[in-house]
């Protein structure tokens, strides 16, 4: 299972001891853990796959909304943004982040689907 998210992330860029940081919203593509499955008469079986999340773009953040680069050298800033923005995805600690929001929002959603669910049984008991 694949689902796209974004994740709003501070991540620090340059020299450790400046403490330079940039924040930025990173689209990705989450793919589920794959059980491992034994053998069958088809096949040998399949290994297990773990969660991860997969690149897909950045967008500097400004106060909370995408601000993005504009100006002579916007494409070089975005390329840069987006290495940056990718190595941290690819990080230990960018793909725990990232997994758990992408399982938040799928929870969200189900819970949200749930309650339509619930309102329209109820809407169709009051007009039975």
């Amino acid at each position: 299972m694949s689902s796209t998210h974004t994740i709003d992330a501070t991540i620090p860029v340059g020299d450790a001891d400046e403490g330079a940081e940039i924040d930025v919203r990173i689209t990705f593509t989450y793919h589920a853990r794959v059980a491992e499955q034994g053998p069958s008469y088809a096949s040998g079986g399949q290994p297990a796959e773990a969660a991860m999340a997969e690149w897909g773009s950045a967008v500097p953040l400004k106060d909370g909304k995408p601000s993005p680069f504009d100006g002579a050298y916007a494409d070089l800033a975005q390329g840069t943004l987006d290495s940056i923005a990718a190595d941290w995805l690819e990080s230990e600690d960018g793909q725990a982040q990232a997994c758990e929001q992408a399982l938040d929002d799928l929870q969200a959603d189900e819970d949200d689907a749930a309650e339509q669910r619930a309102e329209q049984r109820a809407e169709d008991r009051w007009n039975a």
